[in-house]
């Protein structure tokens, strides 16, 4: 199954990378991204396996937490053969205010 990741998911990624580097070190940061690219693989492999999430208002969209980080989920769709990455956001956020773009 082919990935896309969309324009959110890579900026998500860069300001979450951050926010551990400041808060916790580069070790933590350095583990965290590799561990979410782990669990991107593992979704490639079990796309179904996620949450299905009707209390967002686009229909299809599934959750998962990041491998050993689970205050972080991912938010992703199952599209024909490509699996949409939208969104990778710490589960403290307010949900409802999430854009998925």
């Amino acid at each position: 199954m082919k990935l896309r990741l969309r324009p959110a998911f890579y900026a998500d990624i860069e300001r979450e990378e951050l926010w551990l580097l400041e808060r916790a070190g580069p070790e933590i940061a350095d583990r965290w991204h590799e561990k979410l690219w782990h669990t991107l693989a593992f979704l490639q492999k079990n796309p179904l396996v996620g949450r299905v999430r009707k209390d967002l208002k686009f229909a299809g969209i599934r959750s998962w937490r990041v491998a050993e980080f689970d205050r972080w989920i991912i938010f992703y769709g199952v599209r024909d053969e490509v699996l949409v990455f939208y969104r990778v956001v710490s589960g403290t956020m307010n949900l409802s205010v999430m854009q998925l773009n």
